[in-house]
């Protein structure tokens, strides 16, 4: 699976992704193999092809023919269009292996369309009331989508650094730094202690941006339920469309979605590599 937050994640050697997250990798590329999208390609007898995971920003599920054998290792996906990249395509194989962030029964997003729409309309009127929006995000791909929309809205967007180099190295608009100037702030989830050092002082409202505020936006003043993978019923009509033997789930939701999916599902833990074929 081709996403530059599994790889920052991950210890590995030589990479094999899409030029974007190649990209976005802090280092650059060298000595990777950068392969477009769709486009077919071999390593000794292994025939591969990267296709669209929806997931963001250079995100790509890997199909692997082996001998005949057809593997889609896909981790999370994101199914409807409207976010950064092509919705999730998928490949008929023998063994899937995808991710399950969300799949309980209630877990059923909203338009991803309005919510961007929602999501830029409260930080215009935020900035309105001379409040500093911040739009705490999940991740970098995260982040890098919603400051995207938000640019497209009109509205000034600055950001943690981490995002700001991102967006630099994915040709985006230049995000600011947090600064005299009233801007939308956009801040990973994970740093609240971070965000509290550079906006002191500053009046300020906040919004949980994520697939997680499908379960409310306790401690937040706004929560947006942004798609950034499927929900329920999106994931088991793409996990059905692959019309695989083997299903292997993983996340958070894996045990919801493997009863679903039924007997040829299994739950495994966090994604790896792994033999899915005896020799």
């Amino acid at each position: 699976m081709s996403s530059v937050e599994r790889v920052l994640r991950s210890g590995h050697g030589q990479l094999i992704a899409t030029p974007m997250t190649l990209a976005l990798l802090d280092g650059g590329n060298d000595g990777h193999l950068g392969v477009p999208l769709r486009q077919r390609f071999t390593l000794g007898t292994v025939r591969l092809e990267l296709i669209p995971s929806g997931r963001g920003f250079g995100a790509a599920a890997l199909h692997a023919d082996i001998a005949g054998r057809k593997v889609l290792y896909a981790n999370t996906v994101r199914t409807v269009s409207g976010g950064a990249g092509d919705a999730a395509e998928v490949r008929a194989c023998d063994a899937l292996v995808v991710g399950a962030p969300f799949g309980e029964a209630h877990h059923v997003f909203p338009p991803l369309a309005r919510v961007m729409d929602e999501t830029v309309a409260w930080a215009t009127s935020q900035l309105a009331a001379g409040r500093r929006p911040v739009l705490f995000v999940d991740g970098v791909l995260d982040g890098l989508e919603v400051a995207r929309t938000l640019t497209a809205g009109g509205i000034a967007v600055s950001g943690h650094r981490a995002i700001r180099e991102a967006a630099t190295r994915a040709v985006l608009p230049p995000l600011a730094t947090i600064g005299k100037e009233p801007r939308a702030v956009i801040w990973p989830d994970t740093d609240h202690a971070g965000l509290a050092k550079a906006i002191a002082g500053k009046g300020f409202a906040t919004a949980l941006v994520s697939g997680r505020a499908i379960e409310g936006g306790a401690g937040y003043d706004a929560a947006f339920a942004w798609a950034t993978a499927a929900d329920r019923a999106q994931l088991l009509g793409w996990i059905e469309a692959a019309n695989a033997r083997a299903v292997f789930v993983t996340g958070p939701c894996a045990d919801a979605i493997a009863a679903a999916v039924g007997s040829h599902a299994r739950v495994i833990g966090p994604p790896q590599q792994m033999a899915l074929f005896a020799r």
